[in-house]
């Protein structure tokens, strides 16, 4: 008993070490992000670079905005921090990526934690020791649970002979005639059989907007948008929502998102080889698009349609 009380208590102080690993952020170059501000919008990432600038805001205070450089480009990012850096030093940088307020489709980094760099790994690398002990504690305590107790001698009680009783004959037990039928009762006293209980219904909650392929090799079919993200592209390794046969559309070629808050869809380019048109303009990051928006990608033509 005090073994598994052990057990326990370990595994109470290991946890949130390995929940810790489990959420630690991928690490991206600044380079991926700037190209790319589509595909980590909201998403923790960690950067490491040089600060290049820092600049208080309000003045006077220590909260504000600094930029960090790494070796993937010449443009650094932006971070928004409570606690601004010294310059010229050189830290991983773990945030969220947001839209920059003054300016639409340009990234920032809103700083959730900074450390220095060599710090990070060494870090990193006891969380994954701590991981392994917590796993193989874990093991330890399931087959102390499981382990069958040792059962107890059994003990002989012959009996004396006064108390010695003569077993009288078996009875006949009688089983059913197979020859005959079995009928059931019928009529109001019949006993009631619950039917099978049908699947539940799944609920499919629409945004009140549609996709409509207006040309193309799909051209007829249409697409309720039920969902915050809905992916595009022909079948491949990405799971899409919308999933076309036309074979001059990359697999991974768009997104449409939807903004809850001001009821607005977006679409945003995926694809590195084939463009994304909105209207007969080339799009990179989220853009708005309107009832009656014509969106075009290889030889596929879509009509937004929206409630």
């Amino acid at each position: 008993m005090k073994r598994s009380w052990l057990v326990i208590c370990l595994l109470v102080v290991c946890a949130p070490i390995v929940l810790s690993v489990a959420a630690s952020a991928e690490q991206v170059w600044i380079n991926d992000i700037l190209v790319n501000p589509a595909r980590y919008w909201n998403r923790t990432v960690t950067v490491i670079g040089q600060v290049q600038a820092v600049k208080a805001n309000p003045e006077g205070t220590t909260r504000g905005f600094y930029t960090i450089l790494d070796d993937s480009c010449p443009n650094p990012i932006t971070v928004r921090s409570n606690e601004l850096p010294p310059l010229g030093k050189s830290y991983a940088v773990t945030g969220v990526i947001i839209q920059d307020p003054a300016a639409a489709n340009v990234p920032i980094l809103k700083e959730v934690s900074r450390s220095a760099p060599g710090m990070a790994s060494t870090t990193l690398y006891l969380l994954i020791g701590a991981g392994v002990v917590f796993l193989v504690l874990l093991i330890t305590f399931i087959v102390l649970l499981t382990k069958p107790k040792k059962a107890a001698a059994p003990v002989t009680i012959r009996p004396r002979p006064q108390d010695t009783v003569r077993p009288g004959p078996r009875p006949v037990t009688l089983g059913p005639d197979l020859d005959k039928t079995t009928k059931l009762p019928t009529g109001p006293a019949a006993p009631a059989y619950a039917a099978p209980a049908p699947d539940k219904t799944q609920v499919f909650m629409s945004l009140g907007a549609d996709l409509i392929i207006e040309k193309g090799p799909d051209k007829g079919k249409e697409f309720t948008l039920h969902k915050q993200v809905m992916t595009i592209g022909r079948p491949g390794a990405r799971k899409n929502d919308v999933e076309l046969a036309d074979d001059t559309v990359s697999k991974d070629q768009a997104s449409i998102f939807y903004d809850n808050t001001r009821k607005l869809f977006s679409i945003a380019n995926e694809s590195a080889t084939n463009p994304t048109k909105v209207n007969g303009q080339i799009i990179s990051g989220p853009t708005l698009i309107e009832n009656g928006a014509l969106i075009e990608m290889g030889r596929t033509i879509f009509r937004f349609k929206k409630d």
